[in-house]
């Protein structure tokens, strides 16, 4: 270095002698004037770069405030309670709500209270809990948020004249609200709901000014919204209007001069396209004047001392001709930590770092990009998206144009491991598989993967025209999906997938499809893959309704037989698992047998807090397998219903009509009578009819003839006896009479009714 210092030494030497004086003033001249103007300019940009960063920090919280609120609003979850009752037997439903209200307050963006109003159910949600809406208040919401011009506003309020009733509004004087009429895709507005920030929240979020600059944000009516430094205006947001009325809002950009209080400012200002605010900063023109007048005193100096000593102190001439360096040393190390090294490698040094914050300012734009990469693919899959829309997507997020076939796959958690995970987890969980997918599949084999609800979401790209190869290509990917879920989590997954289509604008139908071969998973287990293409669609066999097996299982149940019970149920569950049914007529099958056993819980009169009311009939659709499903049937329900019914067995009037309907069950097809029963069981008839009156709602000669026609349509559909080999054995004089019998209660005659149930069996 120091030889290297020596030699530029002597060459600048010569270069002085051989310029004199003349060439020195030019250079100062120069020198003065383009460092002048470079402070100038640079100035200007430095302003326009610190009021955008400035906008952009506030409108990235207020956009990510302004998308969440929306996304929560638009959930099916959401749009449920829009039409629910909040009162006592609501907990849940409130329990939830309040939970996802919380889950929006705890993302970074100072969010102070959400209020959650519905008019047509006139309640009302918040911090405080939940609050019934009177006629006042209602009037007062409507008054002051219902008449905003659009869906969504962002308002200025006052901390006293928020007209949201109990509101928390602690931490400033004033608020920024965001109102949103709901539901949001329609024109009748039937709720609204209020997010509110602290104005003092943007003043943190603000850049922190320095002693020569400071930062303002006024709204649409020149309000003062929020401010870094309250020495260049009053405390209460005073601004003279001779400020506004410089402030041109038509325009995007703009500048200026204005005094106030008696110093002259430089404010630049910019006006967002988002919400109409107005973003201003204010620099003292005293301090751009003494930095160019600063350099100019430097620059008059160096001349001077050049004209004075130029030939004779070459070497002085050689370090002052040197000072930009030094001062470009300077300027960096005044915004920067001392390091060791000359002022070349601490220049260098300064420029790596310039280039790191570059790539981390790069990669956070590429981050935003994956969201709306996502956004775009959530609308596509929910058809959402224009076809002219389409090309400009893929070309401006780089997506590739070339494929053969494209394939709708989805995949759902089978069961949660509570052991590992809380049932809460699951949207955690399933983002976790969103990215590890990306990770597994390239990006030219599949667009972005999403998650929607509770369904993880991705199109596959395939470039094989043979449908061999296809197949085998979409089956290693998904294969791998599954083995690295199970690898990495230890969760089972279920995946559907669509039939191939080659437009983007079939993906909507495709993830429909995959959805519905996903249905499917409830017959066929956990871990499965299942093609659309391989549903039977058709459903021209349709399995009847296992009235046979019910019944007898309701009567294991109603004489606390519980191998019987068990046993009945059994036959069930091999009934639906036998024949191929199709996932709709599977449910409308369970609901049925579900609600048809909670109608026999409610006669027997019978309490069980796991199958309390009919809500809790379609709970059976939160599990993944069959096997599920019977379990919690026989556990939940079933045992329980026999334990608590030998339990109400005990009392002595349930017994005695217990025997005798033993009896009537053991001598059905004799001629029997209830002075027979009675002398059989030692009691007087009037007082064993009472008993049974009361016991079975219904009389001795009503429930033997029931019981007979009972076992009449069990003959009827399980043997080939005819109608009077029936009647003979269940007791009837002749076949004319069981037959006007069969058709008051059911209808029908029994004729009839063997040959419809023959025809549903066909």
């Amino acid at each position: 270095m120091k030889k290297l210092s020596t030699k530029h030494y002597f060459k600048l030497i010569a270069f002085l002698i051989i310029l004199s004086t003349v060439p020195v003033i030019i250079t100062g001249g120069l020198s003065y004037w383009q460092s002048s103007q470079s402070i100038v300019d640079y100035s200007n940009d430095e302003k326009k770069q610190n009021i955008y960063q400035i906008q952009t920090n506030v409108e990235q919280v207020l956009r990510y405030v302004d998308l969440s609120t929306t996304y929560f609003v638009r959930s099916t979850q959401t749009q449920q309670f829009l039409s629910e009752q909040m009162d006592a037997l609501s907990f849940l439903s409130f329990h939830n709500l309040r939970r996802d209200l919380n889950h929006l307050q705890t993302i970074e963006t100072g969010i102070e209270d959400i209020v959650f109003v519905n008019f047509e159910k006139n309640w009302l949600i918040n911090n405080e809990g939940l609050v019934h809406l009177d006629g006042k208040t209602y009037e007062k919401i409507n008054t002051s948020y219902m008449k905003l011009p659009r869906k969504s506003n962002w308002i200025l309020e006052e901390a006293d004249k928020i007209n949201f009733p109990n509101a928390t509004k602690k931490s400033c004087s004033h608020y920024i609200t965001l109102v949103k009429k709901l539901p949001i895709l329609s024109t009748e507005s039937t709720g609204v709901i209020g997010v509110l920030i602290p104005s003092c929240e943007l003043t943190e979020i603000m850049a922190k000014s320095n002693d020569s600059e400071s930062f303002l944000i006024l709204d649409e009516n020149n309000k003062t919204i929020a401010h870094s430094n309250t020495s260049y205006i009053s405390e209460d947001g005073y601004i003279p209007p001779s400020l506004f009325k410089k402030v041109d809002h038509s325009l995007d950009e703009g500048e200026f001069e204005e005094t106030l209080n008696g110093t002259a400012y430089k404010i630049t200002y910019q006006t967002s396209d988002y919400n109409d605010w107005t973003y201003l900063s204010f620099v003292k023109v005293s301090d751009l004047h003494s930095k160019s007048s600063s350099i100019g005193w430097i620059t008059l100096l160096i001349v001077g001392i050049l004209l004075i000593i130029s030939t004779a102190f070459a070497l002085i001439g050689s370090r002052v001709l040197y000072e930009p360096v030094k001062r470009l040393k300077n300027s960096i190390q005044s915004n920067s930590d001392p390091v060791s090294g000359n002022e070349f490698e601490f220049i260098e040094t300064h420029i790596e770092k310039l280039l790191h914050q570059n790539n981390q300012l790069e990669q956070r734009v590429q981050n935003q990009v994956n969201q709306l990469k996502q956004l775009f693919m959530m609308r596509l899959l929910q058809g959402k998206v224009h076809h002219d829309e389409i090309p400009l997507k893929l070309a401006a997020f780089h997506y590739t144009l070339d494929w053969t076939w494209l394939t709708v796959v989805s995949l759902k958690i089978d069961v949660i491991d509570h052991n590992k995970f809380e049932q809460s987890d699951q949207d955690l969980i399933l983002f976790a598989i969103n990215n590890l997918i990306e990770d597994i599949i390239p990006y030219t084999e599949c667009f972005t993967p999403v998650v929607i609800n509770d369904t993880q979401t991705t199109i596959l790209i395939t470039h094989d025209d043979d449908d061999a190869a296809y197949t085998k290509q979409l089956n290693d990917k998904i294969e791998a999906i599954q083995r690295q879920v199970q690898e990495m989590f230890h969760l089972t997954i279920s995946i559907g997938i669509s039939r191939r289509f080659t437009s983007l604008e079939e993906a909507s139908t495709a993830f429909k499809e995959s959805k519905e071969a996903l249905k499917y998973r409830l017959k066929m287990g956990q871990s499965s893959i299942i093609f659309y293409d391989n549903l039977n669609r058709k459903y021209t066999n349709i399995a009847p309704y296992p009235t046979a097996i019910k019944n007898k299982l309701f009567d294991a149940i109603k004489i606390s037989d519980k191998a019987q019970a068990e046993c009945e149920l059994n036959k069930l569950f091999e009934y639906i698992s036998r024949h191929d049914i199709h996932h709709e007529q599977l449910e409308i099958i369970l609901s049925r047998f579900l609600y048809e056993l909670f109608e026999l819980k409610e006669m027997l009169g019978i309490e069980l807090d796991s199958f309390q009311t009919t809500e809790m009939i379609t709970h059976y659709q939160s599990f993944t397998s069959l096997q599920e499903i019977h379990s919690w049937v026989y556990d939940s329900i079933v045992l329980p219903l026999i334990i608590n019914l030998d339990a109400k067995d005990e009392s002595k009037n349930k017994r005695i009509s217990d025997k005798m309907i033993r009896i009537i069950q053991d001598n059905f097809n004799k001629d029997i009578s209830l002075d027979m029963i009675a002398a059989e069981l030692h009691y007087n008839p009037n007082y064993l009819s009472s008993i049974f009156q009361k016991e079975t709602n219904y009389s001795f000669s009503e429930y033997l003839l029931k019981y007979r026609l009972n076992k009449a349509k069990d003959w009827l559909t399980t043997t080939n006896k005819s109608v009077k080999e029936i009647a003979e054995e269940l007791q009837y004089n002749n076949s004319q009479n069981f037959i006007r019998s069969f058709r008051k209660l059911e209808g029908i005659t029994p004729g009839k009714y063997r040959s419809e149930y023959k025809n549903k069996q066909a």
